[in-house]
């Protein structure tokens, strides 16, 4: 062997060597994907702020009643990580809403001023996400109480001055979201919660009975931690 060429392989060797270092720096300095993005970050404490709008849709007494209302809530707990995608869960589902009264409730004399109407929800229940990048979809299932409450003035009725019924609740849910960032996100819930309230027949103007069944439209901000 010449001595041109034990130089000129020499040369290679140094060459590939130096390209090899490169390739390793530039693979080491390379961004590493985030761990959650496959799964829209849904793992770990949530915080969940919904308000929205409910109208009812079954029990006659109960959609002469009441008009669309207003919905707040305040929805708690923990997501456990299925995999890159999925999570599942336990929650805890406040809801709250003071009623906005049918306006010929009451032969339409004007007597929606003097009826206030509230109601409570209080569900524990689970919940599922499926995330697609930033996004996700959610299904929940909720069973707990409903608690609906009416109080008046004496134009509308002169004995007692409220009523109330505790029943057993349910709620399901489906949503979709996005994840602004690894901790926020902005969500779309419709849910269907539906109180069992059998009271008594009475005298007062307002009788809970049969099931209350609402749509409920939302939209949320969740905060993962």
């Amino acid at each position: 062997m010449t001595r041109g060429t034990r130089i000129e392989r020499r040369d290679w060797g140094h060459g590939r060597s130096a390209l090899l270092t490169a390739l390793a720096v530039a693979a080491a300095t390379l961004p590493a994907p985030a761990a959650e993005a496959q799964g829209a970050g849904l793992e770990g404490f949530f915080i969940e702020v919904p308000v929205g709008l409910g109208t009812p849709i079954a029990e006659g007494g109960y959609e002469g009643l009441y008009d669309p209302s207003l919905w707040l809530g305040l929805n708690l707990g923990y997501l456990f990580g299925l995999g890159d995608q999925v999570s599942i869960g336990p929650a805890l589902d406040l809801q709250y809403s003071i009623g906005n009264v049918e306006n010929d409730w009451h032969h339409g004399t004007g007597y929606e001023d003097d009826l206030y109407l509230g109601r409570l929800r209080v569900m524990a229940g689970a919940r599922l996400t499926v995330g697609f990048g930033s996004a996700f979809l959610l299904m929940r299932l909720g069973l707990g109480l409903d608690y609906a409450h009416a109080s008046w003035d004496d134009p509308v009725y002169d004995e007692d001055n409220d009523d109330g019924d505790v029943s057993l609740g349910i709620v399901t849910g489906l949503g979709m979201g996005y994840m602004v960032a690894d901790w926020i996100g902005i969500e779309f819930l419709l849910d269907f919660p539906v109180g069992f309230h059998d009271e008594d027949d009475d005298r007062d103007p307002i009788d809970w009975d049969d099931e209350m069944i609402d749509l409920l439209a939302s939209l949320a901000v969740i905060f993962v931690l």
